[in-house]
């Protein structure tokens, strides 16, 4: 994804439309906000002011002023109680003197004039940047890899490509200190087929609807699964958690920091390979991998992509590891954040 330059710079015969909005938006988030807010709002309004023709040439000031905070706040979870600042939707809408309905038409407007989505790199907060995966994601050789953990010149080509926000620091200089710095301890590993996994599955992509995105700022399952389980049974419960309808080809990322990892294990149905002439089989097969043989520790984190063709892509991160599973039937869902979107979405 390109970057997007900002600038408050608009024509002339838009400036005083430009000053009348931002004035509005600054007074609510002097209230409400913060100034990292105010100022990517301004960048918003600045942006929709240099369209030809420009929208915000019609319409009420206070109507465009809520359409881009919401549109923005969208972006960044601003209607999620967890975040800091944080504020409902509905409290947004009556601030603005404005319907839900039409602010939400607004915002559905703006989003879709600047060709915004949620977690949108290009109009995330800067202090959020760190904390989002899509902002680092690339395609490197057929695979979905974080930026911050690949070689240097290949974080160089991204950034002069503007597939990322920054270049991110290499890590120690190269002078060696007189004082070793001390070895971290190494995570505590529970390979015991009876041992118990707590997950959390979170949705970071795929084909999702304005409307569904407008109604859901996080969609997560929490899925409790046994080291005896296979790759196969973890596919399945998150199938059904996340209420999907048909089958399609699936892989699991396992290993290194994260699922972008490069070194990250690769494990699928073999089939998939030659069907989709892919030019490196997996690692494992999902059907003879257990949860157990991976490896995993508390807070590692690994991905699953769903339906090549669609690419519906998970993080999962595990939260807890308990030594022996109580009795039970597993694996099972045991909460739900946010609703599930349709496998076939209908953008028509």
């Amino acid at each position: 994804m390109a970057k997007t330059q900002k600038s408050e710079n608009v024509p002339n015969a838009m400036q005083e439309k430009f000053n009348s909005i931002v004035a509005i938006t600054d007074d609510f988030a002097k209230q409400h906000l913060n100034d990292e807010y105010s100022q990517l709002i301004r960048f918003a309004t600045a942006a929709l002011c240099r369209k030809r023709p420009s929208p915000l040439s019609k319409g009420r000031d206070n109507t465009w002023a809520c359409g881009i905070t919401h549109a923005i706040g969208m972006v960044n979870f601003l209607f999620d109680s967890s975040q800091d600042p944080h504020i409902s939707a509905k409290d947004l809408y009556q601030w603005f003197g404005v319907s839900s309905s039409t602010g939400q038409a607004k915002s559905k407007q703006v989003r879709d004039t600047l060709d915004m989505h949620q977690m949108d790199p290009n109009w995330c907060l800067p202090s959020k940047l760190d904390d989002n995966p899509i902002a680092w994601m690339i395609s490197v050789d057929g695979f979905i890899l974080d930026a911050r953990s690949v070689p240097r010149q290949i974080q160089e080509e991204a950034y002069a490509k503007g597939l990322i926000p920054y270049i991110p620091d290499n890590g120690a200089p190269e002078d060696i200190s007189e004082t070793p710095a001390s070895p971290q301890e190494p995570k505590a590993v529970n390979t015991s087929p009876h041992a118990l996994y707590v997950l959390d599955v979170f949705l970071i992509d795929g084909p999702i609807t304005e409307e569904f995105v407008a109604e859901n700022s996080v969609v997560s399952r929490t899925i409790e699964i046994k080291g005896s389980n296979t790759l196969v049974d973890l596919h399945k419960i998150i199938f059904k958690a996340f209420d999907r309808e048909e089958e399609h080809m699936y892989e699991f990322q396992v290993g290194g920091s994260g699922p972008q990892d490069p070194n990250a294990r690769r494990y699928g149905l073999k089939q998939a390979f030659s069907s989709f002439d892919l030019t490196e089989a997996p690692t494992g097969e999902v059907a003879s991998t257990t949860i157990a043989s991976l490896g995993l520790s508390i807070d590692d984190a690994f991905g699953y992509w769903f339906d090549f063709g669609d690419d519906w892509w998970h993080q999962i991160d595990v939260t807890n590891i308990v030594d022996k599973a109580p009795s039970g039937k597993y694996p099972r869902i045991t909460k739900r954040v946010g609703s599930s979107p349709p496998q076939y979405a209908d953008f028509d």
